[in-house]
Parts: structure tokens; sequence; C-alpha cells
């Protein structure tokens, strides 16, 4: 089990912590104001911030601020180190946007490099549609999403909403562009008061600000210039104005807290996990509203979840022929399933299979016997994890998915909780079609899944991102379980 703990326990919320909630929490005051045009504009300049975790400096961000003709490039530079599972992982990230004089997007290069893998977004407004070019594995993917409104990035532009007024209780919506999840969501801030702060030996005059993005909250403190002066996140994670050579210091020891234990869902022991095949329980402290608690092996009852894991006995052979599964078959961005490479990696798994469920199964095993057991701090890509055959349970998953839907099986990405040792953790697993949908899980080799696979949505990164709305809050009583 200590083992299982070290390196089975993968880390779905990596993405989500490590990318969503530095990329949209950890760069300073990201707000823009929508249409404002004023004679004085935004001011140029370069602005440095140390990160901590807990009081302890884990990394920096850097923005900057320049005027190229017509345009505003803002660049915003991150470095920062995680420690997970005893393992500590840096993170760097670089943002170029270039925006019109009234702030709309007009294209931008998005760059997130780890020691294990690196991605590259570079994305363009043309008419009513974003136009990216997705570069992972040496490939490049070109994808084209439709707007219904014009999008923005985080880089800060904090000056318009200071042009915009600072008064307390105004509140401003922005539709903001994640290129984590490659999504569009809406990004509320709110100026909650006036306040008087210690600044060095000084005292300013500040506002504080609240942001709301996809059911997470930070705050922010800026002055009545616009300037950042600090940030405060959840899980204890906060941002401060610096110097550049203040920001750039690091704590000698690197960072203390290990993110797991920030994330873990504490719970009464379940013997024996893996064999569990029904489990009751109640999900506390969350709105459960919008996720995808009901349905298949699920049952919802107010706040009492029921799962059955089912025997997974249907089938059909493969490929899959009828229209209504479509969808679950489909290529995307990172589920790369019409790729050459995966293609044949996928017929060489399954040439035995005589039916669909046998073809499952064999592709579960393959990607649980192939992929090395350990956290890595990317954007998952199926492509990429097929070259580099390491990950944790995004990546399982992804690499899973693609494979199964190449072999022309129905395969749909969940994500949720699992238990593991004394409490649940944020997990990923797929569910494939067989005349149902069979919840199954390559990160722990089960066909299909244990009952204490809560879960909460189905679908890409974009649709994963509501989990954050859980992280910190939700808690998990066991009533009953077999």
């Amino acid at each position: 089990m200590a083992r299982a703990i070290k390196t089975l326990i993968l880390l779905f919320w990596f993405v989500m912590l490590g990318l969503l909630i530095q990329r949209t929490y950890f760069q300073p005051t990201p707000v823009i104001a929508l249409g404002v045009i004023t004679e004085e504009g935004i001011r140029a300049g370069d602005e440095w911030f140390g990160i901590y975790q807990q009081g302890k400096k884990i990394g920096y961000a850097n923005t900057r601020i320049s005027i190229e003709g017509d345009a505003y490039r803002i660049r915003e530079e991150s470095e920062i180190d995680i420690l997970a599972l005893g393992k500590v992982h840096r993170v760097r990230t670089v943002i170029n946007a270039y925006t019109s004089r009234d702030f709309l997007l007009k294209y931008f290069d998005f760059s997130l490099a780890t020691e294990q893998s690196a991605m590259d977004i570079k994305g363009a407004v043309v008419k009513k549609q974003l136009v990216l070019d997705i570069i992972t594995a040496g490939q490049t993917r070109k994808e084209k999403y439709p707007l219904k409104e014009p999008i923005y990035l985080t880089p800060n532009i904090r000056p318009a909403v200071t042009l915009m007024g600072l008064e307390t209780g105004k509140r401003f919506r922005f539709p903001l562009f994640n290129p984590a999840t490659m999504s569009t969501d809406d990004f509320f801030v709110t100026v909650e008061s006036k306040e008087t702060i210690k600044v060095g030996d000084s005292e300013q005059t500040v506002y504080k600000l609240k942001q709301e993005f996809q059911g997470m909250e930070s705050r922010a403190w800026i002055n009545q210039d616009g300037e950042t002066l600090k940030e405060e996140s959840p899980l204890g994670y906060s941002l401060l104005k610096e110097t550049m050579i203040e920001a750039k210091k690091r704590d000698k020891q690197g960072p203390t807290v290990d993110v797991v234990s920030l994330v873990k869902i504490p719970s009464a022991d379940i013997p024996d996990a893996a064999k569990v095949v029904y489990l009751k329980a109640r999900l506390d402290n969350v709105p459960l509203s919008g996720f995808e608690l009901e349905g298949g092996r699920q049952s919802l009852a107010g706040n009492i979840i029921e799962i059955s894991a089912p025997s997974g006995t249907g089938t059909f052979r493969f490929p899959y022929a009828g229209a209504d599964r479509a969808a679950d078959l489909r290529p995307t961005a990172l589920v790369q399933s019409d790729d050459p490479a995966i293609k044949t990696e996928s017929a060489k798994i399954v040439r035995e299979a005589g039916d669909a469920r046998e073809a499952a199964r064999l592709l579960n095993t393959w990607v649980y016997n192939v992929l090395i057991k350990q956290p890595v701090v990317s954007i998952p890509s199926a492509v990429e994890v097929l070259k580099q055959r390491v990950g944790d349970c995004n990546e399982h998953t992804t690499l899973y998915t693609a494979l199964a839907r190449a072999a022309g099986i129905p395969t749909r990405m969940a994500a949720g909780i699992v238990y593991m040792k004394n409490g649940f953790y944020y997990h990923a697993w797929p569910e494939v079609w067989l005349n149902e949908w069979v919840a199954i899980d390559p990160t722990f080799n089960q066909f299909p899944a244990d009952a204490t696979h809560i879960r909460f949505v189905t679908g890409d990164l974009s649709r994963q991102a509501d989990i954050m709305k859980l992280v910190g809050k939700l808690k998990v009583d066991v009533l009953e379980y077999k």
C-alpha cells in the first residue's frame, strides 16, 4: 500500500493546481476592461513578484507591458517549484499576448516546460474564430474554436480597471481564455473595499479585489495607480511585489509542503478498497448541482451517493458502427486518436481481440504495464505520452482514450475522487461504452474500476476544470461499503 501511495496515486489535480491556479491566480490581478479606451492608454512597465506557499518562497512571476505600434504586448513569465510525493517539480510558463489599444486580444503564444515535457500553443483571433497551433511531441495540430464574444487572456491589464473606476462594490465580468485547458469561462472581479496596509516602512491606501474563476476565489490588493502589491490564493499560496533580485531568490530547502497533503480528503479506513463493489457515502460542504453524479453506476439522493461497480460484461463487434457515440470516437486537440502512431499501436494491442470488451481490457492492461507511474506536471497529450511513456492518471487516461477511440471503441474521460489509504484523492480515469458506460482504470489496472471511484464530471480538461470547485471544501463520509 505504501508503494501504491507513492507511485499510483496519480495527480489529476496537478494540471488544475499546477497550471490552472498558477496561470489564473499567481499572475498579478488579471483584470481586463471590455471596450475601454482612453487617451492615457495603459502604462508600460516591468513588475516582479515572489510566489510563496505557506510563507516559503517557491517561485517568481514577472509581467512586462510594452507598446508596439498600435498594439500592446504583455509578456508574463512564471517559474514555480511544486513538491508532490516527495519530489520537487519545476514548472516554467511564458505567455506573450498582443492586444489592440482597446484591449481586445489579437494573437498570443503560450509555452509550458517541465523536466519531462514541453508544450507550445500559438493562437490568433480571426474574425469570430480562435485559430490555434498546438505543438507537442514535435508535431503541430491546428484547431479552430468559434467565439461567441471577444476573449481575453490572463496578461494583466490592471490600469484598465483603474481607469474604469476603483469604486467599492463594482463588479466586472471578463470572458477569459485559459490556454492550459483551451477553454473560455467567466472571470469576475469585485472591488470589495478600500484599505490601508503597511508596505515596508510606510502605509499605502489600496483597493481589495475579489477574483472568481471556475468556483475558486483569490484576493488582490492594488494601489490607486493599478499596481499590484500582493495576492492571496487558496491552499496557502500568495504573491508579493518584490524587486527582480528578491523575486528570483528561493528558500534553500525548497517547498516544504507536499501538495498531496493539501488536497487529500480524510475518510474512515476502507480495507481492500480495490475489491469494493458497492459504496454509499455522504457528500458535504459543496453544492452538488452541475456535477455528473447521477447516471450509470451512480445514483444520487440529496447528498447521499451510491456506487455499484458493474460487471462490464456487455460487448459488441468493434469498431462501433452506430452514429450515436460519434463524439466519443472523435479525435481532439490532445486526444489524437487519428494520429498514425496512435492508430498503429492501438491496432497492435487489439489485434487478437474478438470483441470490444476484450479489446478494451487489453488496452487497459497495456497502458498500465507500459507507463512508468510518477507525477508529471504537464498538459497531457496522447502523442506525447505515447512517446515518453511516463505519467500520472492524466497521462494514463488521455493515452487510453486515444488508443480506444482509434480502435473504434467509444470512450470518454471521467474525473472525480478515488479512495486510497485513509482518504480520497482527486483522480481521472476512462469510461468505455460496452452497451453501457463502464468505468475502468488503467492507472490501477482495474477492469472494471472499483466502487470507490466517485465520478463528478466527464469530458476533456475544459470540463474537468470544474473539479476545482471541490478542492479544499469537499467532505466525504463513508456510510456503507461491501
